[in-house]
């Protein structure tokens, strides 16, 4: 996943910059899988996260499961296909989609979610989590359940999400409307290593 080309919701770039924005995207990053090649960032799962999930949850902007997220996706990039086709408009190519992947999957999962990933590219960011499936369920439906991937499916859960990410990170970043951001730096030291 190449940060250095992908554009963020355009809202996000104007409160923190596209500079900003990747280097805390990029200060921790791992392989989804032993035999993968493509670096993902590692994200610490702490309150801001929390709320901003569960917030999209509320408004029905996050998809649950893999095949589920797929399924949508496939759906969404043939869509696009056709619009492309019908107009002679050139449409910049931003991150609007975001999976965020528990940590306890199975090899074969990561190798899946890697070529979901490389497939769209151009609109989808992918982040590894330091926590399981069952906490990430318990957060997104309230029961007992392993869910291993969430998507966010609508640009404004994804710049929310990503505002609870980047925290206070960098100068001149404004606070969101939702109250105030911590940042993950901290939490990001006292996970292991991984790049």
């Amino acid at each position: 996943m190449n940060l250095s080309d992908m554009g963020f919701p355009r809202q996000l770039e104007a409160d923190y910059g596209t500079d900003v924005i990747r280097r805390v995207l990029t200060e921790r990053t791992c392989k989804l899988w032993s035999g993968g090649n493509l670096d993902v960032p590692l994200i610490a799962m702490n309150d801001p996260l929390k709320k901003a999930l569960q917030a999209a949850v509320l408004k029905g902007r996050l998809r649950c499961g893999f095949e589920g997220a797929l399924h949508k996706l496939n759906n969404e990039k043939t869509g696009i296909a056709h619009v492309r086709e019908r107009s002679d408009v050139s449409h910049g190519e931003r991150i609007s989609r975001l999976i965020l992947l528990a940590n306890d999957g199975a090899e074969r999962f990561y190798r899946h979610v890697e070529q979901l990933l490389r497939s769209h590219a151009s609109r989808l960011l992918g982040c590894l989590l330091d926590t399981d499936g069952s906490i990430l369920g318990k957060l997104v439906t309230g029961k007992d359940r392993q869910i291993k991937l969430v998507m966010a499916e609508h640009k404004d859960a994804v710049s929310e999400i990503l505002r609870a990410i980047l925290g206070e990170q960098g100068s001149g970043a404004k606070p969101s409307a939702g109250g105030s951001r911590t940042g993950i730096k901290g939490a990001l030291a006292r996970l292991p290593h991984t790049r």
